[in-house]
């Protein structure tokens, strides 16, 4: 999926290592298209004052600012890590909606992702765009730097609101790549009036053999605004790839 694209930047690595790092950026950037864009991201920001120190009872957040169709800039963040291996890691991510455009008999809302990562040297640049039909469906994603293409086996999305407690299974990914993604969601009481968005996502391969897990972490409050970001990428090799907003 990602063949070529960050060797390069890898030169000094020995190929073995190269082909480790390439598929845990290939997951994970998988990620940003197969969970996070599922929906579409909100500008990051705060509400309307302080986020309550505890959650009530039974509290709704919502999930509507994620499905944004307005056009421009919905999104972007300045990412930190570091893999297994110590290597730290760093770059921005940005998310931006255009106008509507017709994907073959479907009006679809076109998301693009730009995120350049580096670990102090030459970065890492990754384009993608995903599409979102105008009831707030998935219906598949490319990443223009590698060629995947990826569907949804059923077009679906989260709910426009959730609960502490909440979960639930969204359609199966397949790629061009021969690969699939199993994906799933819950979520869970973060502290300080705020909740965590959980999604994983497993990537198999024609076998059915997992080959990566991947965990996301957004952290919503009251007001429905990401107000910060995790994700996590481990490989059956043992090697760990984490990011996360600052």
């Amino acid at each position: 999926m990602y063949a070529g694209f960050i060797v390069q930047y890898l030169v000094e690595l020995t190929i073995k290592e190269v082909r480790t790092i390439q598929m845990s950026f290939r997951t994970f950037i998988t990620l940003f298209f197969s969970i996070l864009f599922v929906t579409t991201l909100t500008h990051c920001g705060g509400g309307d004052g302080a986020p309550p120190l505890t959650i009530d009872p039974d509290p709704s957040f919502s999930l509507s600012k994620f499905k944004s169709s307005t056009v421009g800039t919905v999104y972007s963040t300045q990412l930190v890590g570091a893999d297994s291996d110590d290597v730290m890691y760093g770059g921005p991510l940005s998310l931006a909606n255009r106008a509507q455009i017709m994907l073959g008999s479907i009006l679809v809302t076109p998301r693009d992702l730009i995120l350049s990562i580096s670990d102090g040297g030459a970065p890492v640049v990754v384009t993608g765009t995903s599409y979102v039909d105008t009831d707030g469906n998935l219906i598949s994603f490319s990443i223009q730097t590698t060629g995947e293409i990826c569907e949804p086996v059923t077009p679906d999305q989260l709910p426009d609101s959730v609960m502490v407690g909440d979960f639930g299974i969204l359609s199966t990914l397949v790629c061009n790549d021969d690969t699939t993604r199993e994906r799933n969601w819950r979520v869970e009481d973060s502290g300080g009036g705020n909740i965590h968005l959980i999604g994983n996502t497993v990537t198999k391969n024609p076998i059915i053999m997992s080959i990566s897990f991947t965990d996301t972490t957004y952290t919503i409050d009251g007001g429905g605004n990401i107000v910060a970001y995790k994700g996590v990428v481990t490989h059956d090799s043992g090697y760990t790839l984490t990011l996360e907003s600052l």
